[in-house]
């Protein structure tokens, strides 16, 4: 199950990195343990890093805690990681806590692809379910590598920008599609569509070039990085929902007084709600400001059209769904993975894999 992208024997992966966890501290003044943590954030574009993760890490945890508590708190950009690193720094406790996504490390450790299962869920507030029905099995799994999960966190629900017009999964055909994970590509072969992988930041000229007609990423996500300003088409058919992740270091958690940790624990848990609420805000957003409509705020504001998926197309990306993406992941993932997943995610969806005897 642990794949070489979660292996921490790699002792080249943390060489030099070491100084990115924190400094512990248990005797200041009135006798109560302190910390001081080195936080790795997500990109300064996302949809929650001003909104939300700054000023929790740098206002209400220090507040919160009376000061007990100071984190300094970096983007990915800023501290020059990738994101594939992430899982293994924090395993290996050279980082104290980072921001992760699970597209970057599924390939390993395929139970990572139970929520980002192409065309499973179409609606946040059902994947919001499931994904609180799957966390004990990622808990889990980050467990056996080294990681305390803190939370999960929902991107704003996909949509497919594309260039000149496309109002259904139709005309995908023979279009090429920039994807992010592997059942999203077999969805895009599906309806007759070229999967393309390519990093984010590739994408706007990629789509400018020709080298991709579609691109699939967050309604918000999409607006702020200007993937609005090279496309035509903004079909909101959530082929995805991307989930990402804050994780702690176990090693380095267990170095906190319990005290903190409860209270850690605690305000994350406020955080996360607070995180899908916002994204399911900022969704909502992210379409108005890609199409040029009252309310963007935080956006830009394009001319893009807008084209809302039909029953019929609802209804195919679930049929896609369960006879070709859930079945080839359950290939790879295996019969223990697939039990789990049956008995958490599938639950909530209403799908359940046929398991062999």
């Amino acid at each position: 199950m642990g794949g070489p992208m979660l292996r921490w024997t790699a002792a080249a992966v943390v060489l030099g990195l070491a100084v990115l966890s924190g400094c512990k501290e248990r005797d200041v003044a009135g006798g109560k343990p302190t910390a001081k943590i080195q936080v790795i954030g997500s990109t300064t574009n996302s949809n929650i890093y001003k909104a939300l993760e700054e000023p929790f890490w740098t206002q209400r945890l220090p507040q919160a805690s009376e000061g007990r508590i100071t984190a300094d708190l970096r983007s990915i950009q800023e501290s020059g990681l990738k994101s594939p690193q992430i899982a293994r720094l924090l395993g290996a406790g050279a980082l104290d806590v980072a921001y992760g996504d699970f597209a970057s490390i599924a390939g390993d450790i395929r139970e990572f692809e139970g929520l980002d299962l192409a065309g499973v869920f179409t609606d946040l507030e059902t994947m919001q379910k499931a994904a609180d029905a799957y966390k004990p099995v990622i808990d889990r799994i980050f467990n056996q590598h080294g990681i305390k999960l803190l939370g999960l966190f929902p991107y704003p629900e996909f949509a497919l920008y594309c260039a000149g017009e496309v109002d259904s999964l139709a005309d995908l055909k023979g279009k090429k599609v920039r994807v992010t994970v592997e059942s999203m590509s077999e969805f895009i072969q599906q309806v007759g569509g070229v999967p393309v992988v390519m990093p984010f930041p590739d994408v706007v000229p990629a789509l400018q070039t020709g080298v991709a007609d579609c691109a699939i990423t967050g309604t918000y996500t999409g607006n702020r990085a200007g993937w609005g300003e090279v496309t035509d088409s903004l079909f909101t058919l959530p082929i995805g929902t991307g989930v990402s992740f804050y994780g702690y270091s176990t090693r380095n958690w267990l170095e906190l007084d319990a005290s903190l940790r409860d209270l850690i624990e605690a305000e994350f848990t406020r955080f996360e709600k607070e995180a899908w609420d916002l994204t399911k805000t900022q969704t909502l957003i992210g379409i108005r400001c890609n199409t040029g409509q009252e309310g963007c705020t935080g956006g830009k504001p394009g001319h893009m059209i807008l084209h809302a998926p039909s029953e019929a197309d609802i209804a195919r990306a679930h049929q896609i769904a369960r006879e070709i993406v859930i079945p080839s992941w359950a290939k790879r993932c295996g019969r223990q993975c697939v039990e789990n997943w049956n008995a958490t995610v599938g639950r909530v969806a209403g799908i359940q894999i046929p398991t062999a005897d």
